[in-house]
């Protein structure tokens, strides 16, 4: 299926090629520590932002690899990059970058970046924002969600996702300030008990003072040291391993995988049909068929998931497909499979 050009949309560029990234964390309050960061010369770094838009650079696929490696010390040089008026490929693998890193920082470049000609761009940038999770934010996606009519080349909506980003940044504020409320109030009644506490100590040591050195016959007591008595402990006793023990039976292993941003789950493969779910950058995936172009994947959510993932699937299976630019590669082969039509509910006679 072709897409037309939106007003605000440039034609669609190819789509990216999909390679290997680091997991990703699911945005939470508060952050997890930033893994360590390599040092880096200039040079190196101004080496690697010359490789993101360059496809025959030979260090062009590992490029946004190095510079997350190297961190905080890189963001400044990927903020200059993004930018409406720079070439798409190269301000697209920088939102790749700085969402991974996830600084602060970013958040005016990335803001910026919404504004660009190129829907895979725009699309990144909303993407980027969710990850750096800076609320500054919030009224940009507003407009973007509202007016943005484009569609990446692998068919995802921006205005879907700005909105996605929303609702998540919105419940990250909503459970920021409880938290907040919440560390109040137990500082609060921390204090309160430590005065309480403090005051019942020094009134007990003050009595304590007074009474000191003071014998008053019948009332006074020496006091008695008592030694506690050892016990003694019994040895254990090592288990004998059972005879004959018949080994169990392996167990398949599933084929999973990790979502590397925000993306719509739908009931077949393909954008013509509506999202029955959502899956978060860093949920783990599990696979369970692909489709003989290799183009969509049959998942369903693993156990570490975002608290907004979900797959809703009208059968009841749990199941959805989405598409190979979205996830990570399988850890295996996965078996092919033709999707069923969907088919109307009969009503009951």
């Amino acid at each position: 299926m072709t897409t037309e050009p939106q007003p605000n949309q440039s034609p669609p560029e190819p789509t990216p090629t999909p390679r290997p990234t680091r997991r990703l964390t699911a945005p939470r309050l508060p952050r997890s520590a930033p893994p360590a960061e390599r040092p880096a010369s200039r040079a190196e770094i101004d080496e690697l932002i010359g490789a993101l838009g360059d496809p025959a650079h030979p260090r062009h696929a590992e490029a946004v690899d190095a510079l997350v490696a190297i961190g905080a010390a890189a963001v400044p040089a990927l903020c200059n990059v993004v930018g409406p008026d720079q070439p798409w490929l190269a301000v697209y693998r920088a939102t790749e970058a700085l969402a991974q890193i996830g600084d602060g920082r970013a958040t005016g470049p990335l803001i910026a970046a919404l504004k660009h000609q190129n829907a895979n761009v725009r699309w990144g940038a909303v993407r980027a924002l969710t990850q750096v999770g800076d609320v500054r934010a919030l009224l940009a996606l507003r407009e973007v969600a509202r007016s943005d009519q484009g569609r990446t080349s692998w068919g995802e909506s921006v205005a879907g996702a700005a909105q996605s980003a929303l609702d998540l940044l919105s419940r990250r504020s909503i459970w920021a300030q409880s938290l907040e409320l919440i560390k109040l109030a137990v500082v609060s009644v921390i204090f309160l008990l430590s005065v309480a506490l403090a005051f019942g100590v020094i009134g007990a040591l003050r009595n304590e003072l007074d009474q000191f050195g003071r014998y008053v016959p019948g009332q006074t007591e020496l006091p008695t040291l008592v030694l506690p008595t050892p016990r003694p402990t019994a040895t254990p006793r090592r288990p004998t391993p059972a005879a004959n023990q018949t080994p169990a039976p392996a167990v398949a292993q599933p084929i999973t995988g990790t979502a590397l941003q925000v993306a719509n789950v739908r009931p077949l493969p393909g954008t013509n049909n509506q999202p029955i779910g959502r899956i978060n950058a860093g949920d783990e995936i599990i696979f369970l068929a692909r489709t003989a172009n290799d183009q969509w994947y049959l998942i369903r959510l693993g156990e570490r998931r975002s608290p907004d993932s979900f797959i809703a699937n009208p059968d009841g299976s749990g199941a959805g497909w989405v598409n190979r630019a979205l996830v990570s590669p399988p850890s295996a082969d996965v078996p092919v499979q033709e999707p069923l039509p969907l088919t109307a509910p009969t009503a009951t006679p």
